[in-house]
């Protein structure tokens, strides 16, 4: 991951989590923010900007995947690829047209994708150090949610 989204990614990042938490919550905020902006009550200007929030995320996901140290199979790169070009897809579509029935595929998908990572993490424990402790290196950088199986 180059230095830059190491920075931007672990800004949020507490000292008590690691990488794959970090990830977890931020698809987690993504889809409450999200959720939030469901009802038509909602002011348009939250709806715009909650979608271009979970935008934001899902272009430093796709800038980790398309990095040439990203360890993940190809397959699987492909599979994660595919799924943000119709994060893509269907976000510039509800902010064309204001269509808040769309919401619900991007709040499943940072749902489902969350859950995994948290999943994971519990089968395997991270043997990762607390990023208070941990420089981004060549030799010790986290890995993301693109860039871990």
């Amino acid at each position: 991951m180059s230095q830059t989204l190491y920075a931007a990614y672990t800004t949020h990042q507490r000292s008590d989590e690691t990488v794959r938490e970090t990830e977890a919550h931020a698809l987690l905020s993504c889809a409450s923010r999200l959720e939030g902006v469901r009802d038509p009550a909602s002011s348009r200007d939250d709806f715009f900007a909650a979608l271009r929030h979970n935008q934001e995320l899902w272009t430093v996901l796709q800038v980790c995947l398309c990095e040439a140290d990203n360890p993940l199979p190809m397959d699987i790169k492909g599979l994660l690829l595919n799924l943000s070009r119709y994060v893509d897809k269907t976000t510039f579509r509800a902010l064309a047209d204001g269509n808040r029935a769309a919401l619900g595929s991007l709040i499943n998908i940072n749902r489902n994708i969350a859950a995994g990572l948290q999943k994971k993490q519990e089968q395997a424990p991270s043997v990762q150090p607390p990023l208070s402790t941990a420089l981004p290196s060549d030799e010790m950088r986290p890995r993301s949610i693109m860039t871990s199986a």
